[in-house]
């Protein structure tokens, strides 16, 4: 698919990748993603733009709403009990055995 806002236009491969292009020059080529980010800041968050790729920005938005909220029950659950821990047993350090030379 190709997206164009103003003097630049997005190319999106699907799996190839995508290339992002201001002024028939070059200045992206490669992940998708990172190719809508940097598309999303040159053209300083535009909502024309923000409109164009509403659903991957909403797809990727939704994980860390899922992390806030999980923080947040977090916070109110109870918290454990921790069980002391038993203190690991000391195993005997092997000494070198002695030869006729040592005093």
């Amino acid at each position: 698919m190709i997206y164009k806002h103003e003097n630049f236009t997005f190319i999106y491969d699907g799996r190839k990748g995508s290339k992002l292009y201001k002024d028939r020059h070059l200045i992206f080529v490669g992940n998708s993603w990172s190719g809508i980010l940097l598309f999303l800041s040159e053209t300083k968050n535009a909502p024309e733009v923000r409109e164009m790729f509403k659903a991957q920005l909403n797809h990727r938005e939704n994980p860390k709403r899922r992390e806030e909220r999980k923080s947040k029950y977090e916070e109110t659950k109870k918290p454990k009990v921790e069980e002391p821990k038993p203190e690991p047993v000391k195993k005997p350090k092997r000494t070198k055995p002695k030869t006729p030379w040592d005093d």
